[in-house]
């Protein structure tokens, strides 16, 4: 009986003691959703830092009950460091601000060009940290401004930048999304550099950062804007279209893109790729390095203009030759420029040579140190390989008298 009893005293202190001892309503507490660091002009701060912060009133404004003002708001503090701005930050914040629910970080094109190195340090070390969170640049512009957008499709900027990269990944592939952790290990890394997604406003204007952008049928919006290059932290170059989507095929970041060629004059195809896979390769010839790689890809006919009769089997597979002909012959003139421009900048943000270090230890050992000089006069070749599976609904395009 007494053991019962005793049973029975330890569950009633455990009901007591139990439950969400840190438990804080929404209300009582800042949620930051997105993070913006820009150079400060000031040297002794030299952080601009801007926080995206939920409205919890602003968002119900969709709902029956209304509600007040945006669905964020964005604080901005100088800082000589990332965590000073964040216990900082409460000077204009009005509530407790926690980063457990962070989505982003966007980095301005002047800090990213002086340095990135150590930028990430607090992100890793920190208790509460996460370092699965895509980082961006903003390109031609502050991490502030873009933050300051009222976006018109999306319930706030943040949504929309991951959300319009996630889609150019799977549409297109100019860019893919990188994580914090993914950057901080290729800053550490020897053999491979960094490359950031950019993103920019399409239509600048001082509208773009009010309410009535929304009433704006072509309103100022989110653009996925190039690839970053970086070398040993510093931002060098922007790879744009056609060179950017060329990293990612190598590296088997798209998901699926359009691929035109000419077949006669003002006459085109076009080839949906969706099965993409590039494979890299390195070897030592005569004490020198040797980069190659091979690109495999699948993908149908999905619009044409040629006047080809698609009925005749016998026509249809010398198309499908021609194409697959051409778009090797595209596809590895595109990619090699790309290879060469990042040889010239003697950044090597495709892994050549976390490759090298696996396939050639020893080799890696002894000149990993002069590795960008010896990356830049590397040799290159490529090998595609285009593969169609079909052409379509239909056979012949449509004529129009």
């Amino acid at each position: 009986m007494k053991t019962y009893l005793s049973l029975l005293w330890i569950a009633a202190i455990c009901l007591c003691v139990s439950g969400c001892s840190n438990y804080r309503e929404l209300n009582q507490i800042g949620v930051i959703i997105g993070l913006g660091i820009d150079e400060n002009e000031n040297l002794e701060q030299p952080y601009k830092v801007t926080y995206q912060i939920i409205n919890p009133s602003g968002l119900s404004q969709g709902s029956s009950s209304g509600g007040q003002g945006l669905p964020v708001i964005n604080y901005t503090v100088t800082a000589k460091t990332l965590v000073e701005a964040l216990k900082k930050a409460s000077i204009v914040i009005p509530r407790e601000h926690i980063t457990s629910h962070l989505s982003l970080i966007i980095i301005g094109e002047k800090l990213a060009r002086n340095d990135l190195s150590l930028l990430f340090d607090a992100l890793d070390r920190g208790k509460q940290a996460r370092t699965s969170i895509p980082v961006f640049i903003a390109r031609d512009g502050t991490a502030e401004k873009l933050l300051g957008v009222i976006e018109p499709f999306e319930v706030t900027p943040v949504k929309s930048i991951l959300s319009t990269s996630q889609n150019n990944q799977k549409m297109y592939g100019i860019v893919s999304n990188v994580q914090a952790y993914e950057v901080i290990s290729m800053l550490l890394s020897e053999g491979k550099d960094l490359s950031l997604p950019g993103i920019s406003i399409n239509k600048p204007s001082q509208k773009a950062e009010e309410a009535g952008n929304l009433e704006n049928t072509s309103p100022s919006a989110m653009q996925v804007k190039g690839l970053a290059m970086f070398r040993k932290g510093k931002l060098v170059r922007w790879l744009d279209g056609d060179e950017a989507r060329s990293v990612q095929l190598v590296t088997s970041e798209v998901k699926s893109t359009a691929l035109v060629f000419p077949c006669n004059i003002n006459e085109n195809i076009t080839v949906t790729a969706t099965g993409i896979k590039g494979q890299i390769k390195t070897a030592i010839r005569r004490g020198q390095p040797f980069i190659h790689t091979d690109l495999n890809v699948v993908g149908e006919i999905t619009e044409t203009s040629c006047q080809k009769d698609l009925n005749n089997p016998k026509v249809l597979k010398e198309l499908e030759k021609e194409v697959q002909k051409e778009l090797q012959k595209e596809l590895q003139k595109e990619i090699t420029k790309t290879i060469r421009i990042a040889q010239k900048e003697k950044a090597d943000i495709f892994g050549f040579g976390d490759s090298l270090s696996r396939t050639n230890p020893s080799y890696w050992r002894q000149h990993k140190q002069n590795w960008e000089n010896l990356f830049s006069s590397a040799k290159v070749s490529m090998n595609v390989n285009v593969s169609i599976v079909n052409t379509g609904m239909r056979t012949n395009p449509y004529e129009v008298n």
